[in-house]
């Protein structure tokens, strides 16, 4: 193989990744679409509420795999629909906590079971052990993609 080249067995694999990912990613918003959230949306707001510990903007974009910067549009616009609040941290009165709001919470569980169903119905064709097997590939290759881009993320939250 000449040098630089790329092996064609990851080359593939990584093309079928990014495409089943996009078909997803559609398909599920899609059928969270009546709700008026995005699936960004529900991902934060789902981050939220069942993340570790306080949710800061920047831990929140570290759970996302998100630039900060982005993230704080996205709590802005959330914001907005007042689905969620930034709070002062009473512990560290410089740091901004998000909370997600009463309406926020009814917005998160109306997306769950249109989104699960829509997952359910994507994962059909596999077996319960196919879909563990996949699972455990798709956390290898995070792994991996993980330790060669973003080194810092495998070093626990603060």
């Amino acid at each position: 193989m000449p040098e630089g080249e790329l092996p064609r067995a990851p080359v593939y694999a990584w093309r079928q990744l990014y495409l089943t990912y996009s078909v997803i990613f559609k398909s599920i918003e899609r059928s969270i679409a009546h709700t008026g959230v995005t699936l960004p949306q529900a991902m934060a707001l789902n981050t939220i509420r069942y993340g570790e510990g306080p949710m800061t903007p920047s831990r929140l974009a570290q759970q996302l795999m998100q630039e900060t910067q982005s993230v704080t549009g996205l709590i802005d616009r959330m914001e907005r629909q007042g689905w969620v609040r930034r709070v002062r941290d009473l512990s560290d009165r410089r740091a901004i906590r998000l909370e997600l709001t009463e309406e926020g919470g009814r917005k998160l569980d109306e997306t769950v079971r249109p989104g699960r169903e829509m997952t359910e119905r994507m994962f059909v064709r596999l077996s319960e052990k196919q879909t563990q097997e996949l699972t455990d590939l798709l956390s290898q290759v995070y792994t991996g993609a993980i330790e060669q881009a973003v080194p810092d993320a495998l070093q626990p939250l603060a």
